[in-house]
């Protein structure tokens, strides 16, 4: 910024301009004066303009003068930002690519690349969930860029990375405000994708917030931005929530047709094969729903086989196995089940939403084994997960199963309290249509407390 701003100050000298002559129908005189003392970085909408009043270019204010080293970091930002979606080693291949990165702006003095280059190995972490570093770097950036907020490109791009790790620590209320915040500076971003970027997130999180129609609405508004830049995998991604939504809405018919449509499109480009395994687990998942359990045992077992060892992250892995305990159950064979919900345990110790979904399916195997203790201790186990997270939609499902057990046990009052906490979080998941379930607040009680 310091150059920057030490570059427009020389150049108007140069030209014999005032600050008030420069700033003249683009910006403020105080804020020209903020950015010549490095105290304010101009947004890409306000520096054309003053660089065309200076007759120089953007990339001479910048300090950068050589364009291919412009255009080789440009290169390598995207082959980092792709490693990350389609390759099977992402973190280690797109390490690489911010390694050459960070040698290569050494000659860079421009903020915008400097900071996207930041931002991309905070993303990194991000990806790998390493709170940890992912932290340290984040903290870092903050203070290292006091204006980057002033920048939408950069801040939209840090906004969707900081709701991406909340929503890996299934903190999903609040990863939505991080994308809604980034969703209200759209119309200032020039990089399109990441608008899609933002579009895809948001129906990701609406989907996990149990409400699929807007998580379709988002997806589709992701898509037609993927499509018009030809990212057919990212597509992929994309088709693959459709269909979850779909299934989600019990519209089992319609989700398979969006998931085996995916398996058509990795047939005509090369992908990875991460895309195909989970293709193949959520259509399983829709066989199971159909109740067809020989052919959802049948895909579930094809997600796993369709890659090598190693390539499928532990966490997916341990979610294939939970919806192999799952289908096991609806046939009543609960070794099976209980020996892949098992395994799924030990997959997905970091990931609570998981991991309590886990003792959901242990608790069920417990019941239907005639272990009411047991039962009892693994949902309230779940319950305090869900809690804890904020999930609503899964602390209303279990509390109303465990409310309703203790009902038919004869423990009324007990019962009570877990039904009455089911209904206030299914409330909270329903929109209000005809009238609110809240009563008015009665005249006198208003009025006492008005004296």
């Amino acid at each position: 910024m310091i150059e920057l701003g030490h570059n427009i100050r020389r150049r108007r000298k140069e030209l014999g301009l005032t600050q008030s002559q420069l700033a003249e129908g683009i910006i403020s005189i105080p804020y020209l004066s903020l950015i010549e003392n490095g105290k304010a970085l101009p947004r890409p909408d306000v520096l054309l303009p003053l660089a065309e009043r200076l007759q120089t270019s953007v990339e001479s204010l910048m300090g950068v003068t050589d364009e291919n080293t412009m255009e080789q970091v440009q290169s390598l930002i995207e082959k980092a930002r792709s490693a990350l979606i389609y390759e099977a080693n992402g973190f280690e291949q797109a390490h690489q690519y911010v390694d050459t990165l960070r040698k290569l702006v050494e000659s860079v003095s421009d903020p915008h690349i400097l900071m996207k280059v930041d931002l991309l190995e905070i993303n990194l972490y991000e990806h790998k969930f390493d709170i940890e570093r992912y932290t340290q770097l984040m903290n870092a950036f903050e203070e290292k860029w006091e204006n980057f907020r002033n920048d939408p490109d950069i801040f939209v791009q840090y906004l969707r990375i900081k709701g991406n790790m909340e929503f890996h620590m299934a903190r999903y209320e609040r990863a939505m405000w991080h994308y809604k915040a980034a969703e209200k500076r759209l119309a200032e971003v020039t990089d399109e994708i990441e608008k899609g970027y933002i579009y895809g997130n948001l129906g990701k999180t609406y989907l996990l917030l149990a409400n699929p129609s807007l998580g379709i609405l988002y997806a589709e508004k992701a898509m037609q931005i993927m499509s018009s830049h030809d990212r057919w995998l990212e597509m992929c991604h994309l088709l693959q929530l459709i269909g979850s939504c779909y299934c989600y809405n019990g519209e089992y018919e319609e989700a398979l047709q969006y998931f085996e449509r995916i398996l058509r499109m990795c047939d005509q480009f090369l992908v990875s094969s991460l895309l195909i395994s989970r293709a193949y687990h959520e259509i399983g998942i829709c066989h199971m729903k159909l109740g067809n359990t020989e052919k959802a045992i049948e895909f579930l077992n094809q997600s796993l086989e369709v890659v090598e060892p190693g390539e499928l992250p532990d966490w997916e892995i341990g979610v294939v196995h939970q919806s192999l305990c799952q289908t096991y159950l609806k046939r009543g064979d609960l070794v099976r089940a209980k020996k892949h919900i098992i395994t799924a345990l030990e997959l997905l110790q970091d990931r609570k939403n998981f991991l309590a979904e886990c003792y959901i399916y242990l608790g069920k195997i417990a019941y239907a084994e005639n272990n009411p203790e047991t039962f009892v201790t693994y949902y309230m186990r779940a319950i305090e997960i869900f809690e804890e997270l904020d999930i609503g939609e899964k602390i209303a499902r279990a509390t109303h199963t465990l409310g309703r057990y203790f009902l038919e046990q004869g423990e009324y009052q007990r019962g009570a309290q877990l039904l009455l906490k089911a209904s206030q979080h299914y409330g909270q998941l329903i929109p209000t249509v005809d009238f609110d379930v809240d009563l008015p607040t009665p005249k006198k009680m208003a009025q006492q407390k008005s004296g």
